[in-house]
This record gives C-alpha cells, sequence and structure tokens, in this order.
C-alpha cells in the first residue's frame, strides 16, 4: 500500500479542503508530512502574503527530494501557472465530503471573493461567489458528526456572503442530536446583522465567539483599501455583539504598514484597538502583491516603521488577551475536549488540564487556576 502525505498552508477552507482530497486516494495510508516517509505527497498552497507563497515554494522543493510522487493544489496553483518539473497538478473537487475524524471539524459552505480589496490577491485565484445547497451541508454535518465531530466550523472564503440563508442553515444544524456546538470562521463585517447576532444569542448551540477582520482603524485607508464600512460602524457592529451575547469572545485581523498609512491612521487603529479590547487579534505585516491595487499605490510604508507598529500592535494583543481570559481564574469554563488534556471553551479560550480518563469529544466543566491551565 502507498503511502501519502498531505501538507496543508493557510485557511481554513484550505484546511477542509485537504479533507475532501484525502477521499480521492482510498487506497492509501495517510501520514504525517515530512515526519514520515511518504511514497506521495500533496502539498495544498496559499499566496495571501509573501510568506506564504515562499513556505509553498519551501514545501514544493521538500517534497520533490523526499517522495517519488508531488501533486500541487490550492491558491500558488492557481497563481502562477507554470509547469514545475515532477510536480502535478491537483484539481480540488467541489463540495465533495471531507474525510475528517476531527472532533471540531471545518465545514465549508461557500467559495470565492467578489470584494476585490485593495491589496488582496484571494479574489483572483478564488473566483466567484459560489455557494453550497443547505441540504448538502447538513448531509455532510450529520456524516461529520458520526464520524465523531462534536463541533462544526461553518467556513468559506467570504462566509457572509453564503447566497442561502446562513442564519437557517445555523438553526438546522442546531437539530442534529450530538452535534455540541456550532461555529462561524471568519465573516466580514457588513455582514454581522442584527438577524445573525439574535440567532448566535439565541441558539444555545452557538459559540459565542466572532472573527471580524478590521484590517484598520482609519476611516481614510479603509476607503482606499476597498473596505466598505467605517470605523464607527464597526465599533457599533461589536458593541452589539456585546450587548447581546454575555461574555462573546471577539477576535480580528489588522494589516499593518497598508500603503497610505501614516502615523495619523496608525494611531487611529491603536485607539480602535484600546476601546474595543478584543480577545485576540491577527496582527500582519502588508505584503505587497502584484495584481493587486495596493500593489501600485503611492506613500508604500517602509519595512523598519511596519516592524514597528507592529511590536506595538504585539503588546497591545497581549494586553487585551490576557485580561480577557483573566476574567476566568477562579471560575469554572465548560470546554470542548479535543483531545487528552486539551480542549476549547465556546468563546476560543485554549485550556490544557490533567486528563486521566480520556473525555475527548464530551463537554466538560472545568476550574481555571490560571489563564489558560485547569488542576484537573
Amino acid at each position: 500500500m502507498k503511502k501519502i502525505a498531505f501538507y496543508t498552508l493557510g485557511c481554513r477552507a484550505n484546511q477542509y479542503e485537504t479533507d475532501v482530497l484525502k477521499r480521492q486516494f482510498p487506497d492509501c495510508e495517510i501520514v504525517e508530512p515530512f515526519k514520515e516517509k511518504a511514497d506521495v505527497i500533496v502539498i495544498n498552497s496559499c499566496v495571501v502574503t509573501h510568506d506564504a507563497e515562499r513556505k509553498s515554494r519551501q514545501a514544493i522543493r521538500r517534497a520533490l527530494r523526499e517522495a517519488k510522487e508531488v501533486y500541487l493544489t490550492g491558491c500558488y496553483s492557481k497563481l502562477n501557472k507554470v509547469t514545475i518539473d515532477g510536480v502535478k497538478i491537483l484539481e480540488k473537487k467541489e463540495w465533495k465530503n471531507a474525510k475528517t475524524s476531527r472532533v471540531r471539524a471545518n465545514l465549508m459552505i461557500e467559495n470565492g471573493c467578489e470584494n476585490f480589496c485593495a491589496y488582496c490577491i484571494v479574489p483572483y485565484v478564488r473566483g466567484k461567489i459560489r455557494s453550497r445547497n443547505p441540504k448538502d451541508v447538513l448531509c455532510e454535518a450529520q456524516e461529520m458528526v458520526k464520524n465523531g465531530a462534536r463541533e462544526i466550523v461553518l467556513t468559506g472564503i467570504n462566509l457572509g456572503a453564503y447566497q442561502h440563508s446562513l442564519m437557517g442553515l445555523i438553526k438546522e444544524l442546531a437539530k442534529i442530536k450530538e452535534l455540541l456546538r456550532i461555529r462561524l470562521s471568519s465573516i466580514e463585517p457588513m455582514y454581522v446583522t442584527d438577524e445573525l447576532i439574535e440567532t448566535v444569542a439565541k441558539t444555545p448551540k452557538a459559540c459565542r465567539f466572532f472573527h471580524i477582520p478590521l484590517q484598520c482603524g482609519d476611516d481614510q485607508l479603509l476607503k482606499s483599501m476597498g473596505r466598505i464600512y467605517t470605523a464607527k460602524e464597526y465599533i457599533n457592529i461589536i458593541h452589539k455583539i456585546r450587548k447581546a451575547i454575555s461574555e462573546c469572545g471577539i477576535s480580528t485581523d489588522i494589516i499593518v504598514g497598508l500603503p497610505g498609512e501614516d502615523e495619523k491612521a496608525f494611531n487611529n487603529t491603536v485607539k480602535l484597538v484600546n476601546e474595543l479590547k478584543f480577545s485576540n487579534m491577527h496582527l500582519f505585516p502588508y505584503s505587497k502583491r502584484n495584481g493587486t491595487r495596493a500593489a501600485t499605490m503611492p506613500n508604500q510604508v517602509y519595512p523598519k516603521i511596519i516592524k514597528r507598529r507592529m511590536l506595538k500592535l504585539q503588546k497591545l494583543k497581549e494586553k487585551y488577551s490576557n485580561q480577557f481570559r483573566n476574567k476566568y481564574i477562579g471560575k469554572e469554563v465548560e470546554i470542548l475536549v479535543e483531545q487528552p488534556g486539551e480542549g476549547l471553551t465556546d468563546n476560543f479560550i485554549r485550556v490544557r488540564f490533567k486528563d486521566i480518563k480520556n473525555r475527548t469529544g464530551k463537554i466538560k466543566k472545568i476550574p481555571l487556576y490560571s489563564n489558560s491551565i485547569s488542576n484537573q
């Protein structure tokens, strides 16, 4: 039997699509990439930043050294339409069921993006919006639950652009008996409607967590990047969530050093971060992507300035993330046990604990004695 390894870079959508690809190799034994000997290596690539593209190239070179057969799929193969000696292009099959036994399973319901934000390469490689039929989503969710999934993470390239009712889908998923949690992956601000907030608030299985990309907190910069909201509108959305959903975790993405980001614009981002106190922030230095509008914009920011600003935001990230978690020290929290000794709260606090019995796949109440560790 051939041994095959899958190496995945990038987003939850890529993770899901790798699970789909596994079904295309039913006669192969799946092994750990670059840790165990494999006859075949599949690279699921990413190009959202220069760093992701570099890692994709590195993975391809390493795979060619270590395996007899190498397949490439994902955004790198779409962006760079070149032939690489020894590498076969593997086309993804859209809306085919994933092969997964994870406790927390990604379920992709949407693909593509048509926003064309000035800095973003994703619409060029992912194409127009396509949405999966709700009945098919529910069928796959039921199969995932049969295979051990207890939390389903609804994901997409632009999740909020799902062309059926996202609220209706959440309500239907909640009817699956052994499914304990439903989580939304990243969703753009303009799709976080009052109806969506109410649905999450009133659905016990829906996780008290939103990841809502901000990118920056300056109105002029938001407009030049093609973001269709203002800082004030974003702030109002977060206030609505917190009013409706107690102790909701809210994380965000921020890009540091977008073209035209002067000190005033950066300070507006800092001001917004200090006001909203996110439970977590994903910080990215601006990465110029050829073919995007931002790549040719004036007032590109020097790397040393980006580095300084990144450090400032990193300190704020740690400060507010710790503040959020510290509220639970000395209290009981409910975690979904993902593996022995580790689990996640519904508002996205990762918890490590002593697990004498294997409680994987179960909800467990445990007290915290530090901001991520229990004594049980």
